[in-house]
């Protein structure tokens, strides 16, 4: 009787055992689908062609020397907000920044006095823009026009200075172009009609 008790307990013993072991549910782990980068460029990495500008690659600038006509070829110089001209022979351009303010300047290989130069003047108004070059062209006995450009000439030098504002959806930008009082009307005139093809981007 003893021995039927004891198989008996055994058995229930094992039958619980077997009842207590929980097998774990397979898990399945799912890695995200990687992203695609886009490789489309936008148009606020990289500046405009010339023909998103609407203007042409290259362009004839025609210039009054001492009466006679002179055209010279020029390229269309696409920089930060902005777009100007200039002759693809005769000119070098250097960048640098001067108190703060980007500039990039064109001189010319023949005369390193004559030079034409974009300011990229910031969020200034056209009075502060003034001032500043005022104050950077000290040596300059400038006189305001009446489009609110400055004009003037260095009489110890012997230089003449013309400056002309641009104000635009991105900030103020100043053209100024310098050579010696003697070169006006060779110089002078070129740097002119150059300064006249600057155009901003809206």
């Amino acid at each position: 009787m003893k021995k039927r008790y004891l198989v008996f307990a055994l058995l229930l013993a094992l039958t619980l055992t077997g009842c207590g072991r929980q097998t774990a549910a397979p898990t399945t782990q799912t890695t995200p689908a990687p992203q695609k980068e886009s490789s489309a460029e936008t148009a606020a990495d990289r500046n405009p062609t010339a023909a998103e500008l609407g203007r042409k690659e290259q362009e004839d600038l025609v210039f009054m020397i001492e009466g006679l006509e002179e055209t010279v070829t020029a390229d269309l110089h696409i920089g930060q907000g902005y777009s100007i001209y200039i002759p693809d022979e005769g000119w070098r351009l250097e960048t640098d920044t001067e108190d703060g303010v980007p500039k990039e300047t064109w001189e010319s290989i023949l005369n390193d006095d004559v030079e034409l130069t974009v300011l990229h003047l910031g969020e200034r108004t056209l009075e502060q823009a003034q001032d500043w070059v005022r104050a950077e062209e000290d040596d300059y006995q400038l006189v305001e026009d009446k489009q609110g450009g400055l004009g003037g000439t260095d009489t110890e030098e012997l230089e003449m200075l013309e400056v002309r504002f641009h104000p635009s959806g991105n900030g103020m930008y100043a053209v100024l172009y310098k050579c010696p009082m003697e070169a006006i009307e060779g110089f002078g005139t070129r740097l002119s009609v150059m300064a006249d093809t600057f155009q901003v981007m809206e």
